[in-house]
């Protein structure tokens, strides 16, 4: 396939990488410093478990070509970008199908329906950072890279693009209810970037803060409660979550005072303060809060915003 990865941070380039060394012709779009090291050094990647490095062929491109047809689009960035790369989306031939793969909850009938049933969405499950030109990164081996239809339908865009992630070594899984997925996302994500923020992005600090931690737990169980049937959650949270806050504490304590912390949350969430802010004010708008029955929630999303500096 001929796919154009839209955004080249952390995400895009592990997916975009991964697709082009399984045969795929991958087009990268860049801006500013990182298409000029795109350009001169290539794309790199170190996976930062085993350290192996290495290089796969990726064009770097500066625009988004309305004269360009390609089988898959592939749209890798933030939630507050999406307003400004959706007109150049729109210009692209009407044959371009385009795969949102990001935090777009509570947006994506409005995709939908802006780029004319071209959009479908889902959900990465990588973590990393980038030091200078080099992106470091892990695979999430609890979590699959998501795919859905915003009407929950099998289709054959969504079959094409199953197959190529599968063969570039990502195990997936469909949903039939991604809206509803990535409610849930966002539900068990805000907390713990709120919570990041207010220890400047630092995981191993957030780790240390005891009663930190206890209101996040609480607050990301509130928000599963607040949702209800409308919030799709992994299985693997679901039972996390049944525990006793004491056990579900002492496991986030763990997973943010090691590597595992910089690399699921901590890195982007300093890179990206204002998706966070996004994701509560998208969580806000599908919950009813009530500080009498969730008040850690209601804290999280209608107290002060933590500052990210």
């Amino acid at each position: 396939m001929r796919i154009l990865m839209v955004g080249a941070g952390v995400i895009g380039s592990v997916y975009a990488g991964a697709l082009a060394e399984s045969g795929h012709s991958v087009a990268m779009l860049a801006r500013g410093h990182r298409l000029d090291a795109l350009r001169d050094r290539g794309l790199v990647l170190v996976d930062a478990g085993t350290g192996e490095q290495n290089a796969p062929t990726v064009a770097p491109v500066a625009t988004i070509s309305p004269e360009e047809a390609y089988d898959l689009v592939v749209v890798a960035v933030r939630e507050d970008q999406l307003d400004d790369v959706a007109p150049a989306l729109r210009r692209l031939p009407s044959e371009c199908d385009m795969l949102f793969f990001g935090n777009t909850a509570n947006r994506t009938r409005w995709l939908s329906e802006a780029l004319e049933g071209r959009a479908f969405f889902g959900f990465p499950a990588v973590g990393g950072v980038r030091d200078a030109d080099v992106v470091r990164y892990v695979l999430i081996p609890q979590q699959r890279t998501m795919l859905g239809e915003v009407d929950g339908h099998r289709t054959a865009r969504l079959d094409s693009a199953q197959a190529a992630f599968e063969a570039a070594g990502f195990r997936t899984r469909r949903s039939d209810d991604i809206e509803g997925w990535l409610l849930g996302h966002a539900a068990f994500i805000v907390p713990i970037g709120v919570a990041l923020l207010r220890h400047r992005g630092d995981a191993a600090r957030l780790a240390a803060d005891g009663p930190g931690l206890r209101r996040m737990v609480r607050a990301t169980r509130q928000a599963f409660r607040a949702l209800g049937d409308r919030a799709e959650v992994p299985g693997n949270l679901r039972a996390l979550y049944r525990l006793p806050d004491l056990v579900v504490t002492r496991y986030w304590r763990r997973v943010l005072a090691g590597p595992r912390g910089e690399l699921w949350f901590a890195a982007h969430t300093r890179a990206a303060p204002e998706e966070i802010a996004s994701l509560a004010r998208a969580l806000t708008a599908a919950v009813t809060i009530d500080p009498a029955s969730a008040p850690d929630l209601a804290e999280v999303l209608t107290g002060d915003r933590p500052a990210s500096g």
